[in-house]
């Protein structure tokens, strides 16, 4: 059987597939070859190095690894935060999940099958506006620090409120006029589709969610997770022993549109595209409706004096469930875990037990593999921790 090496890019990092077989997949083999030793080098350190330092883990999605790993503190202090925090939490890792959604759809998807700058321009111009947001609170972006065990350093004015509350609309207007409307109706999208068969690409059918910030909720136990060394450098993950899918396709299927889809093209590579496509609408959607919450009078932070204790949390981040696990000793870290949510979905484990990636791409033609393989929205720096 003829078996083809093939580096893919462009997925924050790259990774090394394995494919056996010529015209049709019969099996791939997925390898991350980069290796950073991040939890390693946590270890000995003072609890609150980890805000400053997990952050740097990827250039995308940091914002969550900080609130996970301000979290993770504050379950091992046993500590509560401010309905005001949380909201402001949510708004800053929402409008992170939105432009990595754009970043991933017009810069890393799109060009597998259309080759056209103005779509790359117009998400990343929309993008922009989401992280200026995330500024306006946060200080900066990316890797601002600015969620702590307790809460957040910033204090907003009511003007600073309704600045926000005014961006936000105009936000959700021009997604709704040029990328996803409530309908879930998207030119961009079908454009996408029009040589690209929507019916290919489906996979194992096993969704898991273990974050419930924004509007998400979980279905899963955290302590059924387990880690395997694979052939590479990554590790694969399993809940209950069985290898599963996360992501924006797994906390949505409980929404109309998303379950329409999924009625008629299963896991196909559409039903995942268009579910990241419409969360970039249904969390503008909601993020509109918590900003009227947030009340300046409250507490942005709440002091504490804890010292040891440990913590395993899992919060939801742009491309799926990411779990952060801490032990620490009267200050200092003795342990600390992380498992990103490409773990779960670019898994490389046999023929006969296939990660959600690798099923995908089992079956199908060749020349899909490249659209297939990025449509799970890879991170393999996040792998590489």
């Amino acid at each position: 059987m003829k078996i083809t090496q093939k580096i893919v890019n462009k997925i924050e990092g790259e990774a090394n597939l394995k494919i056996y077989g010529e015209d049709i997949v019969d099996f791939v083999e997925i390898e991350f070859w980069q290796y950073r030793g991040i939890e390693n080098y946590l270890v000995g350190r003072h609890y609150m190095d980890a805000l400053v330092i997990n952050p740097r883990i990827c250039g995308i999605c940091g914002h969550s690894h900080l609130l996970a790993s301000a979290k993770v503190i504050e379950q091992a202090f046993g500590l509560e935060v401010s309905k005001k925090a949380e909201i402001l939490r949510d708004i800053t890792v929402g409008l992170e999940i939105i432009q990595n959604h754009l970043k991933w759809f017009y810069v890393t998807l799109f060009p597998t099958r259309i080759k056209d700058r103005k779509f790359m321009f117009k998400g990343l111009d929309i993008a922009r506006e989401a992280s200026k947001i995330i500024a306006l609170i946060a200080g900066q972006f990316p890797h601002n620090s600015y969620i702590v065990p307790g809460g957040v350093t910033c204090d907003l004015t009511n003007l600073e409120v309704f600045k926000i509350k005014d961006m936000l609309k105009h936000l959700k207007e021009n997604i709704e006029k040029n990328i996803v409307d409530e309908n879930g109706n998207s030119e961009d999208l079908e454009t996408f589709f029009e040589d690209l068969p929507k019916e290919i690409g489906k996979s194992l059918g096993r969704f898991l969610v273990l974050g419930n910030n924004l509007y998400f909720e979980t279905n899963g136990d955290i302590t059924k997770i387990d880690e395997e060394k694979n052939s590479s450098l990554s590790k694969n993950v399993f809940y209950k022993n069985r290898l599963v899918e996360v992501g924006s396709l797994a906390r949505n299927l409980f929404n109309e549109k998303v379950r329409e889809k999924y009625e008629i093209y299963s896991d196909s590579i559409y039903t995942r595209v268009f579910s990241r496509i419409y969360e970039v609408y249904l969390v503008i959607d909601y993020l509109l409706k918590i900003v009227n919450d947030i009340d300046v009078l409250e507490p942005s932070y709440i002091k504490y004096n804890k010292k040891s204790g440990k913590g395993k949390i899992a919060i939801e981040a742009p491309r799926g469930s990411l779990i952060h696990e801490i032990e620490i000793d009267d200050e200092v870290i003795r342990k600390y875990n992380i498992i990103v949510p490409t773990q779960f979905n670019l898994s490389s484990s046999s023929k006969e037990n296939p990660s959600a990636a690798q099923a995908a791409m089992m079956g199908e033609k060749t020349e899909y593999i490249d659209t297939i393989f990025k449509c799970f929205d890879i991170c393999a720096v996040c792998v590489s921790h």
